[in-house]
């Protein structure tokens, strides 16, 4: 049985972080992006609806009953084996 020993790692010094300010492009280029996603964020919170509203009352905050439930409406049957018919090429009938 060998037994291998490998060479122990010498440590290298970090490489310094750049410290370039970017150019005047870049800065004006990422400015316009950060620009223009707080844009569409405040469109979005500005468009959505309103989550509660106010009674009329506004000491009467649990008058209010809840939205009647939406009527449930039957499943829709899939029927595979019909749908296997309609997907298998024309000239395949068994």
């Amino acid at each position: 049985m060998s037994v291998y020993y490998l060479p122990t790692r010498t440590p290298t010094a970090p490489e310094p972080l750049a410290t370039e300010w970017p150019t005047l492009p870049v800065r004006l280029r990422n400015a316009w992006w950060r620009l223009r996603l707080a844009i569409v964020e405040m469109r979005g919170i500005l468009r959505s609806r309103p989550r509660y509203t106010m009674p009329a009352n506004q000491y009467d905050l649990f008058a209010e009953t809840p939205p009647a439930p939406r009527p449930a409406r039957p499943a829709r049957v899939i029927d595979l084996e019909q749908a296997r018919q309609r997907l298998r090429p024309a000239g395949h009938g068994g």
